[in-house]
């Protein structure tokens, strides 16, 4: 009885995929006894020689089975740690040089087992290692990277054999399309600001931070430099000083760091909980007890406002920026962890019964104690 199956994707093999979008392997050509009552299928993603997860399913004697992956290439890039774009941030900082950080896009393989019990042999399962075409038990699988499509650009995807990485890549104005922002009017950004470029390019995601006011010279990188110019309807509108801005980072919903700047409100708040203990002193002739006190918390709280914006970046700010997993803020020099939050549960980003430009407010808060 053969082995060999066929495997492919949902939208095509070998392609590159988002770790937090739906992945779904087709196994195909497979063969089972005809008397066997049990007919399992188990497929494991390999990732660097170890299992990352394991799927199985009873096929009820069918030739063919789907199993969605989507846990596995999350599991793949579980532990990733931001530490090097976020540093690659921070040096751009007052700098006038771009600062790149390139990550490489993780490949991951498959092994099929299948197992059956046929009444010819006793009861007895029979396990299988399938093999390719091409004669192998550890079959190529695809790439992935962070990130994911949302459901709404899923649905909104009319050609679903492009809905992969893949065809992005040198595709648009930005080369790739791993940066989320608009391209319809200017990026507003502080005087002191950096802003990012995020390329998704052959077998890597390539961000590249520098300040708002780069203009290139002795010693810059000339492809760096053609880009910026290159930035047809995105190149940032730098502010005047008068407003105070700060920058964030933050991981977008294609698990790309990306930055802003956002407008200082004149609100600043300490979150400091005191609690009182009775102490009691060791017995002595005169026995006596005193208070003690033990602060707690510190943590600062900044409102914050993205400033007028078009409706375009208002739903920018709101479904990206507020939606993110992970944000830092440039806070005296270095870049720290915070907790960003909407001043409002339900937010409006537009109303057109006002001639008024729409703005997002929400506090920052710091992710550290003291």
């Amino acid at each position: 009885m053969s082995n060999i199956v066929t495997v492919s994707g949902m939208f095509g093999s070998g392609k590159t995929y988002f770790a937090d979008s739906p992945v779904v392997i087709d196994i195909s050509g497979l063969q089972w006894p005809a008397s066997s009552p049990f007919n399992i299928v188990r497929l494991h993603v390999v990732y660097e020689g170890a299992d990352v997860g394991t799927f199985h399913a009873e096929t009820g004697g069918q030739s063919s089975i789907s199993f969605d992956i989507q846990s596995a290439l999350r599991a793949i890039w579980s532990g990733y740690d931001f530490a090097q774009e976020v540093a690659a941030a921070r040096s751009a900082v007052g700098s006038t040089v771009a600062q790149t950080v390139a990550r490489a896009m993780r490949q991951y393989s498959l092994r099929i087992f299948t197992e059956y019990m046929s009444e010819d042999d006793g009861g007895v399962f029979t396990v299988t290692q399938c093999e390719d075409a091409y004669g192998n038990e550890l079959i190529p699988g695809g790439q992935c990277l962070l990130g994911g499509l949302t459901e709404w650009e899923r649905s909104t995807i009319g050609d679903k054999a492009n809905a992969d990485v893949s065809h992005w890549e040198h595709t648009g104005v930005r080369y790739g399309d791993a940066s989320t922002k608009p391209m319809t009017s200017p990026e507003r950004v502080g005087s002191t600001s950096i802003t990012s470029w995020v390329d998704v390019e052959a077998g890597q995601t390539k961000s590249i931070f520098f300040p708002a006011v780069f203009a290139g010279g002795q010693g810059q990188d000339d492809d760096v430099i053609g880009r910026q110019r290159g930035w047809t309807g995105h190149a940032p509108l730098v502010l005047r000083d008068s407003m105070p801005y700060t920058d964030f980072l933050f991981v977008n919903s294609r698990g790309a760091v990306e930055t802003c700047s956002a407008r200082i409100l004149e609100a600043m708040e300490l979150n400091v909980e005191t609690q009182q203990y009775t102490r009691v002193e060791r017995p002595s002739f005169s026995p006596n007890r005193s208070v003690m006190a033990i602060s707690r918390g510190g943590r600062r709280s900044w409102s914050m406002s993205s400033g007028y914006q078009t409706r375009q970046w208002a739903e920018w700010w709101t479904m990206e920026f507020l939606r993110a997993r992970q944000w830092w803020m440039l806070y005296k020099g270095s870049y720290v962890p915070v907790i960003v939050e909407p001043a409002k549960k339900s937010i409006g980003i537009y109303d057109r019964s006002k001639q008024e430009m729409p703005s997002v407010e929400f506090t920052a808060t710091l992710a550290l104690e003291g």
